[in-house]
């Protein structure tokens, strides 16, 4: 169990690391080229349609194949787009580019989801893995960021090189993920290997809770993906460097780090997870609009913006952990298919942020917190209709630390 454990928080920090490296450069590359926040925008999306067309087909494969070489796969390719987008100065060249990383973007995260919910079946173990998980993978990108930022400025103007530096080091480590060995338990791949397509077509049977919640995750993924990535620009056009950006980042990730290690194992114990992400998205469009009506950006991003990095960075395991109860459909179909939302939260988000961030620099924020106030409605509607579930979840944890 030990070495399942180390494995996947490896594997999960890496890919949070290298999947992450060359985003510093990106505004700064793209400003070299004078290429428009529009386009920009289809830049983005691009990445987030290959999400939204393969999650469901990677996490299918991942039921049928051995998903370490999945991911593996998922790395090389992965490193091939970036390679692709350091190689091109065109727009069509970047979109292309962007939409060949997009798509094996989604491979990595969706079977290291469904690693976790086979290998760990008690509810709390489970939890903490996931949101231990999501807390190395955070911190990856922290370190992206920040390592990034300085590699940015370091080879200006030449930010292409980034991207190449980028490409070999996650074609490195696909080989050592292809190579290794491990023990991890994968209880569907003996019972899809031949049904294939019939795996997908389990997309057809979900519940209607996943499919309310996956629902809402679209709403989440428009915002969220909005924020992060046009906050980059909002950062530098606001006239700090890629090293200032990326020690942001850093912090906020270090801040989502001890969140999953610590907030979110606390409350995921003691409520129930609607009643949670109830609470998560009354909170985060508050801490988003204090942000932009604070005079000082920095003091803003240092204070009202970390306290969203807590709220998102408890979301995820909150998120992930109630799908694994679920038993109508294969892990890697169901999963899949939320992340395939996610892309086409990315996708649509992106295209809208790009044009709103040329309109109004702000637009694009203020447009996310329309859409978070939405999920807010929508998780407790959903409180609402699961009422006695949320309850009993409570008294139950009541009860059992009563008897401890």
């Amino acid at each position: 169990m030990r070495r399942r454990k180390l494995y996947l928080l490896s594997i999960s920090l890496i890919y949070g690391i290298l999947f992450s490296l060359g985003y510093p450069a990106v505004p700064n590359y793209t400003n070299s080229l004078s290429i428009s926040s529009t386009y920009v925008g289809l830049y983005l999306a691009s990445g987030g349609l290959g999400l939204l067309l393969f999650a469901p087909l990677w996490g299918a494969l991942g039921d049928i194949k051995d998903r370490k070489n999945i991911i593996a796969f998922a790395f090389a390719g992965y490193a091939f787009g970036q390679f692709l987008f350091g190689v091109f100065s065109s727009e069509v060249g970047l979109l292309l580019s962007s939409l060949v990383s997009g798509i094996f973007f989604a491979g990595v995260l969706v079977n290291i989801y469904s690693y976790i919910n086979d290998s760990f079946g008690l509810e709390h173990e489970r939890n903490k893995m996931l949101s231990y998980t999501v807390s190395l993978y955070l911190f990856g990108i922290a370190v992206a960021y920040i390592g990034g930022g300085y590699l940015t400025d370091l080879v200006s103007p030449n930010y292409n090189y980034v991207f190449f530096i980028q490409a070999t080091l996650l074609i490195i480590i696909a080989m050592i993920v292809y190579f290794g060995k491990t023990d991890l338990v994968d209880t569907d791949h003996h019972l899809t290997r031949k049904h294939f397509f019939g795996n997908l077509r389990q997309i057809l049977t979900l519940p209607w809770v996943p499919i309310f919640t996956i629902t809402l995750t679209f709403f989440i993924s428009f915002s969220h993906n909005n924020i992060k990535r046009f906050l980059d620009y909002y950062i530098i056009d606001d006239g700090f460097n890629a090293s200032t950006l990326g020690l942001i980042v850093f912090v906020s990730g270090i801040v989502g780090l001890i969140s999953n290690l610590y907030i979110a194992p606390f409350f995921l114990k003691r409520f129930h997870n609607f009643r949670l992400l109830q609470f998560q998205f009354l909170l985060a469009p508050i801490m988003i609009f204090l942000l932009f009506r604070t005079t000082n950006l920095l003091i803003g991003l240092y204070s009202f913006y970390m306290i969203y990095t807590v709220i998102l960075a408890i979301y995820e395991p909150t998120a992930i952990s109630f799908m694994s109860d679920n038993k109508a459909v294969s892990q890697g179909v169901l999963i899949g298919v939320r992340q395939s939302v996610v892309g086409l939260g990315m996708t649509i988000g992106f295209i809208v942020g790009g044009v709103l961030y040329d309109t109004n620099r702000l637009y694009v924020f203020y447009f996310a917190i329309l859409f978070y106030i939405i999920v807010f409605v929508g998780f407790t509607i959903l409180v609402v209709i699961k009422k006695n579930e949320v309850k009993n979840y409570r008294i139950n944890y009541i009860k059992e630390v009563s008897n401890d």
